[in-house]
């Protein structure tokens, strides 16, 4: 069985032994790797149990071993789009005739199958307003320090509402593939609302009027991927490195050599941190607490009219295109652990994006060949960064 995390909560399933595969950094805390390696002989089941560490040096492993559990806090479960879920269940819903949004006047097939499948299993509504409004309750904490609970479904039904994604009447504004994408990016929200808004651009520069062989080249795959990760890959470049604005020649890397400069690259880079900032001035006029528009906000946000932006590192991007094996020899264990989060994540917002946006009857579904692609080569190079990492020498005494 292989396994992230999510074998260390509570998942009934013992083994006789347990491996951890290559030093995973701050991802792997003690109380995680205790709660996984207690998998190994579990009693009643095995008289013993082991324990393997693979590729790890001695002092991270007895970290793990020995170190203090951490404190365990609570995570917020309510978050500023919270009432798109709502919109989205009463949009699918073949009884509620307000929002009920896949009626089609070329065809009706697929209305009609969702009714069919009301009829035969009553599943409609999905999330009933009575049950948004429990969810968006005050939450333990407020309980516990005795606050008086905020009316947060209000707050959030006018956060979409200023975000373009309804109207006042709580009917979708926006295309339905894409808002879903959206919602199930909750966890990732800043990078869910920009590239949401970034959508329209990335259709028209890599889809719309496009032949089979552009789609399917590599330099547009590259030119994807560069405008994907201006949006949801914003870690600042290290001073007296090579940032990604001048690795895509967007700008100069000598003040002296303007003819570097690649001008496709700028036009495509310049598109997309205006769309950037369009997204930002949004957020900032929304009728909602600052804290409330941070977690919509970009960790790095787009730079003034007129500039590049903060420089960007270039990490992720060199690592896909050049189709590395794995990890250079002079990168250092804390920025393997880094590319390889980030990497990962840039996976997860890819297989969201596909099976969202190649959904039927979508605006957008041209964009689901780019985004595969793009997974299928993430998958690639995560899978030679493991075997890089795994790949130990034989150490064992005869």
């Amino acid at each position: 069985v292989f396994s992230d995390s999510a074998l260390a909560y509570g998942v009934n399933m013992p083994f006789r032994s347990c491996i951890f595969c290559g030093d995973m950094g701050d991802q792997l805390t003690p109380l995680i790797a205790q709660q996984m390696q207690g998998r190994a002989g579990r009693r009643g089941m095995d008289v013993q149990g082991n324990i393997i560490y693979l590729g790890m040096n001695w002092p991270y492993i007895e970290n793990l071993m020995l170190g203090q559990i951490s404190q365990v806090t609570g995570k917020e479960p309510r978050y500023p789009i919270m009432a798109l879920q709502l919109a989205i269940a009463e949009s699918n819903d073949p009884g509620d005739l307000t929002h009920f949004i896949h009626e089609n006047e070329e065809s009706s097939a697929f209305a009609n199958a969702i009714r069919k499948m009301q009829r035969s299993q009553a599943c409609f509504p999905t999330v009933s307003e009575e049950c948004m409004t429990m969810m968006t309750n005050g939450s333990l904490q407020e309980f516990c320090e005795e606050k008086e609970p905020v009316d947060y479904l209000d707050i959030s039904t006018k956060i979409i509402e200023g975000l373009g994604y309804v109207d006042s009447n709580m009917r979708l504004t926006m295309d339905h593939n894409v808002l879903t994408m959206v919602y199930e990016m909750s966890d990732m929200l800043p990078e869910a609302v920009h590239l949401c808004a970034a959508l329209e651009q990335m259709y028209f520069n890599f889809c719309y009027m496009k032949t089979k062989n552009f789609k399917e080249s590599d330099s547009t795959q590259n030119d994807f991927l560069s405008v994907l990760l201006h949006i949801v890959d914003r870690v600042p470049a290290k001073e007296g490195e090579e940032s990604l604005q001048q690795y895509l020649r967007v700008v100069a890397s000598d003040e002296g050599l303007k003819q570097q400069v690649n001008e496709d690259a700028v036009a495509l880079w310049n598109e997309t941190e205006e769309i950037l900032r369009s997204q930002k001035e949004v957020i900032d006029a929304l009728d909602a607490n600052e804290s409330l528009k941070s977690q919509m906000q970009l960790v790095i946000p787009p730079g003034d009219k007129g500039t590049v932006g903060p420089a960007l590192d270039k990490g992720v991007y060199e690592l896909i295109v050049l189709k590395q094996k794995g990890f250079r020899d002079d990168q250092s264990l804390e920025r393997r652990n880094e590319l390889k989060k980030r990497i990962v994540r840039l996976g997860q917002i890819c297989l969201i994006a596909h099976n969202n946006l190649q959904q039927p009857h979508g605006k957008y579904n041209a964009l689901e060949v780019h985004f595969r692609r793009m997974f299928s080569n993430i998958k690639y190079s995560v899978g030679d960064m493991m075997t890089q990492l795994t790949d130990q020498a034989d150490l064992t005494e005869m």
